[in-house]
């Protein structure tokens, strides 16, 4: 595992989405518009934007991702967390019905508005697949650190693994994060330390 080096992508804010939701918000049976493909196979951005509001607060143009899934979700950075005056907590994925203190929000679209949204700023994470997690000694849920190249190098800790057998190695850190290490994607970052 010394030394070895993975590609670094920034994601920024965005919106999974589930059926229901989307016949709420678009329109019933309406199909989502892809238009570019992201690096984990059979997901891609969508042409279809969202509006999310807390309070007296929104964020317009908030992209959906698609496939659909199961429940609805909000990614969103602490900065944008700060402008919403809220603090979603930093996990993998939750959703409205979850208990823990989940921040709830109101996303808008053409044809209507969903009430109950959940909103979190994403677990930094690395996706990777079975072969390459077990060459690397990693197991899915592990923590790891991750080192960054360039002027701004920074020793990313807590980095979420996530193996898949559907999944490319990649790891996904939100814009504060690429802000703070002067990153903006597709750099090297190198794996320094497991827990």
């Amino acid at each position: 595992m010394k030394n070895y080096k993975v590609e670094i992508e920034v994601s920024a804010h965005h919106c999974h989405i589930s059926r229901k939701d989307l016949d709420i918000i678009y329109g019933k049976d309406y199909k989502l518009t892809p238009t570019k493909p992201l690096s984990q196979p059979g997901q891609f951005a969508c042409e279809e934007k969202v509006i999310v509001k807390v309070g007296d607060r929104e964020i317009k143009n908030i992209r959906i991702l698609g496939p659909e899934r199961k429940n609805t979700q909000i990614e969103i950075s602490k900065t944008e967390a700060y402008y919403l005056k809220i603090e979603p907590p930093i996990t993998e994925c939750t959703c409205p019905d979850r208990p823990g203190g989940c921040i709830i929000a109101e996303i808008i679209g053409p044809k209507g508005t969903v009430k109950r949204c959940a909103i979190i700023i994403a677990h930094r994470h690395f996706h990777t697949d079975p072969k390459t997690a077990q060459k690397l000694k990693l197991r899915d849920d592990q923590l790891i650190s991750i080192k960054t190249p360039g002027k701004r190098s920074i020793t990313l800790h807590n980095v979420l693994v996530r193996v898949d057998p559907n999944f490319k190695p990649k790891v996904h850190i939100d814009t504060d994060e690429a802000n703070a290490a002067g990153l903006k994607g597709g750099e090297k970052g190198e794996i320094t330390k497991t827990f």
